[in-house]
């Protein structure tokens, strides 16, 4: 029996060449996009979870209370890890680090190979917390002596040339300090969120960051490896008034996170999980199912329209004796058979177009046939299969085997709305993705050409370092000099994103028991200039006022927190040293537009030995590669042994937003997908009521009838089903799309010329799906269409 229904299959599937080639190419389209989003919310879910101690791997966060609200800050001092460790016996190990995002890149040197890195900062038992793995040397001992580095396999290769017994050897750190290998590790993975060339120890930081010893500075991150059995609620509790007993400060409260979820889900708000990269694994995975969901909907629609060429086989069937169990069973097969073939073509063009999706996501996903991808793929296959082939089935095996006998057989209002209603839904979801690709789209445009309140364009960011510190002003003067450079100067902040903050401004008014966060700034003479910044009030550092160090310029949101009326001239204080404001700058987005623009004090930088420092460099506008050349080749006669090594800030900038501007790409390409198996099964469908209306067009066509008259008819009650669509799709995408753009501060408004963008697009794309079938079927010979009837 199961041969005989293989080769009934087999032989309908090739009678309805048409029919079954629309089913296998909208089946396999879906397939395809489902495969992809499936691979890539697997990669996403990979991250952090390969350590051995994952299950017992925490970070140390921090509830920050201030202005009636509560958020999450994944920095605290850099005393928290080992004080914890110290007063709580369930804490196995722990580790602060200054993490590689606060440097641009470090400089190791071995002979005459100068070489850039990322590099950071680490305690001593950061390899008995992070399984990565050491190839050479001992976890315990690698970052024990403030002299030791370990360093990558890769790194080792770079320097030595070889990563064999390296233990002990020399590195020139800087063109200063000499560091001793102490170990060497294996390439970090690519789902570790964690990614460095080299590791310095921590207490070497502490030695050369005295603030890091501090309990009102913040900034490293914290980690901890609780003991087998250890209950983190418990702790949590216990370690909740640490900050305020060894500091006073009673806005801080730390608190223990799983480390491997902090990729995932990294956005807080009043203290609460809102999201992050979650957010577009959740949306590309509602996406994967409603474009299956589409897919399965074109099988159905066009399984039950062909139905009736079936009719007589099901009634033959059941008179001998076949039951509806044994027929429901056949055609399931047949739907399981159909989407096992669009299957084997789903993985061909995934194959074929993995290299291009990863070069669109950042990915290096391979596509490895192992046990939980064969078990994710027949899963997909039978889940599809059943769907699509449930409902086809349960209506063919309900026939009356003597209505279909006898010729009676007629449509059902049932089966009618039935298939509306797939069509409706098809449709509602496809104008939900247009929608929602107009809104990411138009989100992205405007965060791409919001005024800033800086100018970023033609602005490149160096590492100060070498010769260059304690010289900058030196540097600077010389640097001028050059042709094309239109400004420069200094700063310990890197323009992307919170460097520096504090709770230490005061004035008078404020409460001795209120604490708001200031972004804390730094930058020398000309540094609002080359900033391309705007003051609102007063002026900004300059040489014709002499000493200004106990000067101070602030921002709008300063100005407004603080409550100033006319404020240039009033004095504050920081950190109990008295300031005198002389400007106010104008707000600028020094976060990225998820987050409102923060208080901030600028203090004037003076050169000195911090290794924080940056360049800011603006360059005439159209010279940018030649202006380039010649400050490299200034760069490194002045500094000899450093390589030179820059960004453009509007490069740095847009990196911000490589999440959203990879959700609107592949948005763009997934609702395409969507719209055209759609339009495949609208195909189908007008291509079958024309065929099964042929009589009735011809006998139309006779008495008159027009070409126009006969396509609106063909066309009508799609259209009516496209408008049911857009009355369900519109308010529900309006309210889905509104919850995505609250995780901005600043965003686009969700104008009503989207939603008439998407009904008209929908409308065209559907009036031109079904004009060829309709103008094709209103344009046949009736005396041929009335013969062959």
């Amino acid at each position: 029996m199961f041969k005989n229904n293989l080769k009934i299959a087999w032989r309908n599937l090739l009678k309805d060449r048409q029919f079954t080639l629309l089913n296998l190419l909208g089946l396999a389209t879906g397939l395809t996009c489902t495969i992809l989003i499936y691979l890539w919310v697997h990669d996403e879910y990979q991250f952090d979870k390969f350590h051995e101690k994952e299950a017992r791997l925490y970070q140390l966060m921090e509830h920050r209370k201030g202005k009636g609200e509560t958020v999450i800050a994944d920095e605290s001092s850099g005393l928290l890890s080992e004080t914890v460790a110290a007063q709580n016996p369930d804490v196995e190990y722990a580790a602060a680090e200054a993490p590689a995002a606060w440097f641009q890149k470090f400089t190791l040197s071995v002979g005459d190979k100068n070489l850039k890195a990322t590099g950071q900062y680490v305690g001593k038992d950061y390899f008995n917390i992070f399984s990565f793995k050491l190839l050479d040397g001992n976890p315990n001992q690698v970052l024990a002596d403030k002299n030791n580095i370990a360093i990558s396999d890769e790194m080792a290769m770079k320097l030595f040339g070889t990563k064999e017994n390296l233990i002990g050897r020399k590195i020139l750190f800087q063109q200063s300090q000499v560091f001793f290998v102490s170990g060497v590790f294996e390439k970090l993975p690519v789902h570790s969120s964690e990614q460095f060339d080299f590791l310095l120890s921590f207490e070497y930081y502490k030695d050369i960051q005295p603030w890091v010893k501090t309990w009102n500075n913040t900034g490293p991150h914290n980690f901890i490896v609780l003991k087998k059995g250890a209950d983190v609620d418990a702790f949590n509790k216990r370690i909740a008034t640490l900050i305020t007993k060894s500091s006073g400060d009673t806005t801080r409260s730390p608190f223990a996170l799983r480390f491997s979820e902090n990729y995932l889900q990294n956005s807080f708000d009043h203290g609460n999980r809102i999201g992050g990269r979650i957010v577009n694994v959740k949306l590309f995975s509602v996406i994967a199912l409603f474009i299956l969901t589409i897919a399965c909907i074109n099988f159905m629609n066009l399984s039950t329209a062909k139905a009736s060429r079936r009719l007589k086989e099901v009634g033959i069937k059941k008179v001998v004796g076949a039951g509806k169990r044994e027929l429901v069973f056949q055609f399931l097969g047949e739907s399981i058979l159909l989407t096992f073939v669009a299957v084997l073509i789903a993985i061909g063009m995934v194959l074929l177009l993995l290299p291009s999706f990863n070069r669109m996501t950042g990915k290096e996903i391979s596509l490895h046939f192992d046990f939980s991808l064969l078990a994710a793929m027949l899963g997909i296959t039978l889940f599809t299969g059943f769907i699509s082939g449930s409902y086809p089935a349960l209506y063919l095996a309900g026939f009356n085997p003597i209505m279909i006998l006898k010729g009676k057989m007629r449509t059902s209002v049932g089966e009618i709305w039935a298939r509306r209603g797939l069509v409706i839904f098809q449709f509602a979801i496809s104008v939900f993705m247009i929608v929602g690709v107009l809104v990411v789209y138009r989100q992205i445009q405007f965060i791409q050409h919001k005024d800033l309140g800086y100018s970023k364009d033609h602005v490149i960011r160096m590492e100060c370092e070498g010769k260059l510190i304690a010289n900058e002003d030196n540097f600077i003067a010389r640097l001028k000099k050059i042709p094309g450079v239109v400004n420069a100067s200094y700063t310990f902040n890197i323009m992307i994103g919170r460097n520096y903050g504090d709770n230490g401004m005061a004035w008078e008014g404020k409460s001795p028991d209120e604490y708001i966060y200031f972004e804390g700034f730094g930058g020398s003479y000309d540094f609002v200039e080359t900033m391309g910044m705007t003051m609102a009030e007063g002026r900004s550092f300059s040489r014709k006022f002499g000493n200004e160090s106990g000067n101070i310029i602030v921002n709008e949101a300063a100005v407004k927190v603080m409550g100033l009326k006319n404020p240039i001239g009033k004095m504050v204080t920081l950190f109990g040293n008295p300031k005198q404001i002389i400007g106010v700058v104008k707000d600028f987005h020094f976060e990225s537009l998820r987050e409102t623009v923060k208080p901030l004090h600028m203090g004037l930088l003076q050169q000195d030995s911090s290794q924080w420092n940056k360049m800011m460099i603006r360059i005439q506008a159209g010279r940018e590669t030649e202006t380039i050349e010649r400050i490299r080749d200034f760069y490194e006669s002045y500094n000899p042994g450093f390589p030179f090594d820059f960004h453009f800030m509007d490069e740095l900038h847009e990196k911000q937003y490589a999440a959203e501007l990879r959700v609107g790409l592949l948005s763009k390409y997934f609702a395409g997908l969507a719209i055209l198996i759609s339009c495949l099964g609208l195909f189908g469908l007008t291509a079958f009521t024309a065929q099964k209306r042929q009589k009735e067009i011809g006998i139309r066509k006779v008495i008159g009838a027009s070409v126009p008259n006969l396509v609106y008819m063909l066309s009508r009650d799609l259209l009516k089903q496209v408008f049911i669509a857009l009355l369900i799709a519109v308010p529900i995408s309006w309210w889905i799309m509104n919850q995505w753009l609250n995780g901005f501060a600043y965003r686009v408004p969700i104008g009503i010329g989207i939603f008439l963008i998407a009904g008209f697009s929908i409308i065209a794309i559907t009036v031109l799906t079904v004009s060829y079938q309709s103008v094709k079927a209103a344009f046949r010979n009736p005396v041929t269409t009335l013969r062959s009837e």
